[in-house]
This record gives structure tokens, sequence and C-alpha cells, in this order.
């Protein structure tokens, strides 16, 4: 017996990184175009039965990848009580055991009126048992689809692969519309075949306001890593110029090569590290702050530095021990992402780590100046007047 083991489409919720648990959040139009893509893409698997949770999310993406399902109680998504609907980085920022959900799950213990993971592996043991196994020796070479949730199917997993609670997650949260195959002897389960594992989108999203968003920003910049940060103007990109992290911005952004980004340093005298231009220190008084100087590097071409205003983010470049690139949060050709859901819906799969920080709306851009035969020149007049 073959059983196929998908995570039903996107919602809004899921966009916005909230938890949705029990809560009925209907599917977006993104999740029905993955379910109908999923469904072109298994149009020609004859599936012998196709189970679904009750919740409309999962029960609609069955209907649209095999136009009809059976609705199954024992499917429905782990219940987090209290704490549904609330975004991820206000659920982790606790000293609580909720905190444990996806590091150490052996650790964790639901908010009130929350389902802990030992009831939702008890709930996908009698769905096998009631289940499945008849099913298997009714027709021993079916084929059965099953469409639920993140965590539930993670339970369903983690009992059919006889892996303990620490190991709930096994090797990461389902991806949206991804299918994972197993097959069943009347004795031993064994998978057949996966999606590549997403990498958890709710552990990438941290408020700037977390009492650790400096540490775990500077972990994934000395990883050579690339975060999205929220800089004294606009959202940026940013990696470590110690790991030449251009390379991948650029592919994100679809950027010309020859194009060079900011790049952004932690104090004013760092400046003189890099060049051997000599900058009025009138202008040198601006910073920190919204004031982009291009120099000519001490190894030939011209570089732009900014010593931004945000004390966080200064704090954030001298843990690094390097300058950090900067350039707006776009794709090359289309306008800034100002607003936090639009940039965590567009990049969040592309990036290591957001750090969120509300909308950015009407913020102005730095002023730039270049230094020229010891002069200055300005390029454009932005936040910082001169």
């Amino acid at each position: 017996m073959e059983v196929y083991i998908i995570r039903h489409g996107k919602t809004d919720w899921n966009k916005e990184c909230r938890f949705q648990g029990a809560k009925d959040i209907p599917l977006n139009e993104e999740g029905r175009e993955a379910a109908r893509k999923l469904g072109e893409r298994l149009k020609d698997v004859h599936f012998d039965a196709v189970f679904s949770s009750p919740l409309s999310r999962a029960y609609e993406t069955a209907c649209i990848v095999a136009r009809s399902a059976e609705k199954c109680d024992l499917l429905t998504e782990i219940s987090f009580g209290e704490f549904e609907g609330v975004p991820f980085d206000e659920w982790m920022n606790t000293n609580e055991p909720r905190k444990y959900f996806f590091d150490k799950p052996g650790l964790y213990v639901p908010p009130k009126g929350g389902e802990t993971f030992e009831s939702g592996c008890e709930r996908a043991e009698k769905f096998i048992q009631t289940v499945l196994e008849p099913y298997y020796k009714k027709n021993p070479d079916a084929r059965i689809m099953i469409v639920a949730h993140g965590a539930i199917l993670a339970a369903l997993m983690c009992v059919l692969e006889n892996r303990g609670i620490d190991n709930f997650w096994g090797q990461g949260l389902k991806g949206n519309c991804e299918e994972t195959i197993y097959t069943y002897d009347g004795t031993v389960w064994k998978l057949a075949s996966e999606e590549k594992p997403q990498q958890n989108p709710y552990m990438k999203i941290v408020a700037k306001s977390a009492a650790d968003s400096v540490k775990r920003t500077v972990q994934v910049l000395k990883n050579g890593g690339v975060v999205i940060i929220p800089t004294d103007t606009v959202y940026g990109f940013s990696g470590s110029v110690a790991f030449a992290t251009d390379g991948r911005i650029r592919k994100i952004k679809g950027r010309e090569e020859t194009k060079p980004f900011i790049q952004l340093i932690a104090q004013p005298e760092d400046l003189q590290l890099y060049t051997n231009d000599t900058v009025p220190p009138e202008l040198l008084s601006k910073w920190p702050g919204a004031l982009t100087i291009i120099v000519n590097n001490k190894s030939g071409g011209t570089t732009a530095f900014r010593c931004p205003g945000d004390e966080w983010l200064r704090n954030v470049i001298r843990e690094c021990g390097a300058p950090i690139y900067s350039t707006s949060v776009n794709r090359s050709g289309q306008p800034v992402l100002d607003e936090e859901a639009a940039i965590i819906n567009e990049f969040t799969n592309e990036v290591d780590l957001i750090i969120k920080d509300g909308d950015k709306k009407g913020a102005k851009p730095s002023t730039l100046v270049s230094i020229v035969d010891g002069g200055v020149k300005i390029l454009r007049q932005g936040d910082v007047e001169l």
C-alpha cells in the first residue's frame, strides 16, 4: 500500500506566520493555485481513497487535488489553545515552555487550552490503526491520499517512523502542497520518497524588539547568510562583506553585476580603514545618521558607506566584526517593499532571516554624497539636510 501525505495550501495566516491550529482559516488564492498545480502533477495517479482534515483549508486542498475527499476528525490540526492566531515571534518571545515548540519538542508545553504533541501522536496512531491498517487488509495494493496540517502530519510521520517526541519534527515542517510518500507491507512502514523539507518559515522571522534579535542576526551573518534588516531608512537585504554575500543578494534581487551595494559600518572612525580620502569633519558629524558617503577605496574603485543612526543596527555590525551590505528590499526594477507582510510573503523562502519592525511607509532615503578632489558633491538630498 502507498500513502501520500500532503499538507494543505497556503492561507493568509501562513503568509503572516501566525499559528493556526484548530482555527478554520480558509485557503487564499496562492494556496488554491498551488493545489491546482499539485493536482495537475498527480492527475495520472489513481487514489483508492482520499482522507482529509475537516478544516476547510485542508478539505478544499484535497478536493482541488483529488476532486473529492472523506473528512476525518482524527486529522484535525493540533490545537494551540489561546495562542491560535498569534504571530510566531510573539509565541517564541517568552520564558514559558511553549518556546520549545520547534527546537526542543520534548519539553514543549502547549498554551492554555492547547493540545500536547503526545495527544496528537495518539490521534495519529488511532488513525493508522482504525483507517490505514484496515484498508490494507481490504486492499494491499491500495493508494491513499491524506491531506491535513503541519503539526498533525508531523505527529503521523513521527508514529509511522517510530520516532520519539524529542524528534517530533523529523526533517522539518512540511511545505504547503508538498507530498511525502510511505509504503506499507502489512508489518513495516517505509519512507518511499519525500519533497525536500521546507526550512521552517516561522523560525526565519524575528521581531526587532525580541531580546535575542541581535544575537540571532549576528549568528546568521557570521555564517554567510542573508538577512532582511530594518535600517534607519527602509528595509534592506544585508550580508557580511567578509563572506562576499553580494553575489547571493544580487541573485535574489536580479540586479546587474556592475551595480555595487552600500556598506554599513559600526562607527564613523571605521571609514578610515577603507579609504585614504579626507572627509570633512562637518560631514562626519552627521554620522551616525542617514547619510551615505561615496569614497575612493584604498584598493581602488569606489564604495558607498553609511554609519546608520539606528543603535540596534550598529550593534549588529559591531558584533559581526565587518561591514555589512545593504540594499533595498525589492526585485530589480520593481518598487521598494515597505510593508512588513509583503516582505515576508515575497522573500521568506529566499533569505535566512527576516527582522521585522513594522511598516516603513513614507521613509526618506539617505542623503547621498561623494568625495571629489577633497570636496563634497551632493548626489541626492535625502533625510539628512546638507
